[in-house]
């Protein structure tokens, strides 16, 4: 079994720190105001603006194990059997993914799932993955993003001429 930690970007660091400030900012008002409720109300406040985020920040990690890769990042946990993994891709897309960098791999798996990834030796992850042979190959192969949108507008292509 190997662990990969997540590379940690300065701006996910800001993030944290912003988050945590604004949920103490924003808690202080109703303990300050006292009651039960403003109590249960402050403590919302933390735990989802502070304590969520930070969860993240501490576990995010990737597990190499035999045939699977277990991705954890907070309450969120996905199981990827490794042979089920068509391509890896070099990535800067920002979306939403257990990844706190921008040095990213994606990673196409089964039928059309895609997750986005960031361990911090992204040439050992895909070393212990096995999966050399895949890096940048998305293209060659059509499984990318440019070659999903290809086929779409061949497939709506084709309907519309079925279609007069």
């Amino acid at each position: 079994m190997h662990v990969f930690k997540s590379k940690i970007d300065n701006w996910v660091l800001v993030c944290l720190l912003l988050s945590v400030s604004a949920c103490l900012m924003g808690a202080s008002v109703p303990l300050t105001v006292g009651g039960i409720a403003n109590y249960v109300f402050a403590a919302i406040i933390l735990i989802a603006g502070a304590g969520f985020p930070i969860w993240i920040y501490v576990s995010t990690r990737y597990i190499v194990s035999g045939d699977d890769l277990k991705i954890i990042s907070g309450p969120f946990t996905w199981n990827i059997p490794i042979q089920s993994i068509v391509s890896l891709e070099e990535t800067q897309v920002a979306a939403t993914s257990p990844a706190l960098s921008f040095d990213r791999l994606q990673i196409t798996y089964g039928e059309d799932k895609v997750i986005i990834v960031s361990p911090v030796d992204k040439e050992k992850f895909i070393q212990k993955l096995g999966k050399e042979k895949l890096i940048g190959s998305a293209q060659r192969n059509g499984t990318g993003a440019a070659a999903k949108d290809s086929r779409k507008k061949a497939k709506k292509n084709k309907i519309n001429r079925n279609n007069p």
